[in-house]
């Protein structure tokens, strides 16, 4: 079952990913959509500064 605080934690996410991304790019397809979206998500968990990793990028 989600909790309340899921839904603000995706929200977070979507902005996110619409300022950083999405608004920065024209696609021609979905597809091209779709590959943009997975790169990101791979980059946001491993590759992007954040707290997790005392604000250091990782190696």
């Amino acid at each position: 079952k989600g909790h309340p605080y899921d839904n603000a934690r995706i929200e977070s996410f979507h902005s996110l990913i619409k300022r950083e991304m999405i608004y920065h790019e024209e696609y021609r397809t979905i597809d091209d959509v779709r590959v943009s979206v997975k790169w990101y998500v791979n980059w946001y968990n491993n590759s992007r500064i954040n707290s997790r990793t005392d604000w250091l990028q990782t190696a």
